[in-house]
Order: C-alpha cells, then structure tokens, then sequence
C-alpha cells in the first residue's frame, strides 16, 4: 500500500512537471526555444560592453561569462517560479489534496530542465573553442546539484512567505539585480580588493559558480574542503527550509 502511493506521487510529480514545462512556452511562437535565446541575448550584449568597449583582455572570456549567465538564469528563474508557485496553483490546492512540496519541486525541476538544455548550447560554444576536451568537466553535476538544491530551499522557504506578505516577490527582483552586480558574473573575482573577496563567498552562488568555471573551463578539482563547506551550508539550508515548509503549508489555503 505504502508503494502504491509512493508510485503514484511520483507519477503526479512527473506530470506536474511536464505540464510546468509546457504551459511555460504554450502559445509564443518559438516555443522553448525562449529558454535557449534569452540567456544567449544576454550574453552578447554584455561580451560586446566587455570586451569592444570596455575590453577585459581575459582568457576564453566568452566561455566564462556564458557559464556564469546560464547558471545565474537558473537560480533567478527557479527562485522567482518557486517563490510564486503555491500562489500560481492556489486554486488547484484547494480542490484537491497531495503533497504541497510538489508544487514547488515541479516549479524549481522546470527551470532546471531548461537550464540543462542551456548547458548543452554552453557545450556547443565549448566545442568549437580552443579549449581542449577532459574528463574532469563532467565533475560539474555535483555542484549543478547543490546549485539546484540552494534554488530549491529559497523556494521553499520563501513561497510559505510570499502567501502572507504579497510583496515579497517583488523585494526579491530587487535583491536578485543587486546580487546580480555582487556575484563574479561578469568580472573575475581576481578584480576585487582581496580585503573583500571573503564578503562575495558568503554569498554561495559565489563559490558555484567559481568551481563551474575551475571544473569546466580550467579543467581543474576545486578544494575538498570549499566543497564541502559549501554543501553542509546548503544541505542545512534546505533541512530548515523543508521544516518551514512542512510546518506552514496546510495553514496557508484559505489565505491563498
């Protein structure tokens, strides 16, 4: 019987995302090719500003800022879906009972279906670079978890929040452009006084994104201990997350 119900919220799960998936891009004529062109949009306007106009002479420049936008993309996109998703689906939660988490997991796993097919153009642009290929890229997966996993917590946490306080979306647009400046995105960290490169790791995206570009574009191991640190810091984010949103979700319907 236990199996039984196992089974069949993993099936509604995988037809919550795949519904996700599609309702995104219904009706634009591209379809999810959207997904694909708006972080490659972005990526050559700030390649042209930095490197015709203000021409940061950096090695394999292009590769570094299209990693850095794709995998800045997934966590803004996962965190803004995730935060509304309870909000979006208020009036399927309350017609019908399964797990509330499910909500948000469809929401965040969409963003990440996306961002792995930008990964895949990523690897395009990779191929035709000079770079030459090593086994050592395919040691990003465990940190395009963890980065999923981080998403995935702020999620969680923050869209039991947005049912009380409606503004909150709005405040973390807000927050995400400031951490869009304050994350190595589009400048190496190597440009910040080394006084306040230890400020910029407290934000976890920092390291993240700093190991995809070792493990990718460097070919190199980033530290054991970084990693490790880097992990417990989400792993016990998101156990306190999930107990929020354990806690909050059956009390929130009739405010949704």
């Amino acid at each position: 019987m236990i199996l039984t119900q196992k089974k069949i919220n993993y099936e509604l799960l995988w037809r919550f995302i795949k519904t996700d998936f599609k309702l995104r891009y219904y009706g634009s004529f591209l379809g999810f090719f959207w997904a694909l062109l708006k972080p490659l949009f972005i990526f050559a306007v700030l390649y042209l500003v930095f490197t015709v106009f203000i021409n940061w002479n950096i090695l394999n420049y292009q590769l570094y800022l299209l990693l850095g936008i794709i995998i800045w993309n997934f966590f803004a996109e996962a965190t803004i879906n995730g935060i509304n998703s309870l909000q979006n689906k208020s009036g399927l939660l309350k017609k019908v009972y399964f797990p509330r988490i499910f909500v948000v997991i469809s929401s965040t796993t969409t963003s990440l279906l996306v961002f792995l097919l930008n990964i895949l153009v990523f690897f395009l642009f990779y191929i035709f670079s000079d770079l030459s290929f090593s086994l050592v890229v395919f040691f990003f997966l465990p940190y395009a978890i963890i980065l999923y996993f981080l998403a995935l917590s702020i999620s969680l946490s923050l869209s039991i929040l947005q049912v009380y306080f409606k503004d909150l979306i709005q405040i973390w647009e807000i927050l995400l452009q400031a951490f869009f400046y304050l994350t190595p995105i589009i400048y190496p960290i190597s440009l910040v006084p080394e006084a306040y490169r230890h400020f910029l790791f407290l934000n976890p995206l920092t390291g993240i994104i700093q190991y995809f570009r070792l493990i990718i574009i460097e070919h190199k191991i980033p530290s054991v201990l970084g990693t490790f640190y880097l992990f417990l810091f989400v792993f016990l984010f998101f156990l306190i997350s999930y107990y929020i949103f354990n806690k909050y979700s059956k009390k929130i319907i009739e405010l949704l």
